[in-house]
């Protein structure tokens, strides 16, 4: 044993520490990999049990937004603290028309949704497609700067 120490003893300490970074490297990923489980949100949801949206207050918006004619479809979606909102509008309807309604649909949410999600908008029609957000901390709502949607007509040729 003492002659296979001294001549390999380089080697076997490489072989050492080689095992050892290997038995981190493992205890490392499976503390990593199969810790307790936490939401894939992590700690964001804390506390949105006190700050519900209920399918009756989606069917209410859904309702009063649809009462005015130049709405044609409402879609509303939550997703951990975003709450998403997709208005499709008739041909006729500007672009600022638009977005002047959906401003004023955040009237029917409740303060204490407004001030935990933030509201996604995306409006639609056949001239533009815009999207919006409003954050919890600001009180107004931040528009892309797309502009509308114009078709270029092909050229023909004339022979």
């Amino acid at each position: 044993m003492k002659k296979l120490w001294r001549e390999n003893r380089v080697l076997l300490l490489l072989i050492t520490i080689l095992i050892i970074c290997f038995i981190a490297i493992v205890c490392v990923a499976l503390t990593f990999f199969y810790s307790k489980n936490v939401s894939s949100y992590g700690t964001r949801l804390d506390g949105i049990e006190k700050h519900p949206v209920s399918d009756k207050f989606k069917n209410k918006y859904e309702d009063a937004l649809l009462e005015n004619e130049e709405v044609t479809k409402v879609k509303i979606n939550v997703k951990g603290r975003v709450i998403y909102v997709h208005l499709h509008f008739a041909d006729e309807v500007s672009l600022e028309d638009a977005k002047s309604l959906a401003i004023d649909s955040l009237e029917l949410f409740d303060e204490k949704i407004l001030s935990y999600y933030d509201i996604n908008f995306a409006l639609k029609n056949s001239e533009f497609i815009m999207y919006g957000a409003k954050n919890t901390i600001t009180d107004h709502v931040s528009w892309n700067n797309n502009t509308e949607i114009v078709v270029e007509e092909e050229e023909t040729d004339e022979d």
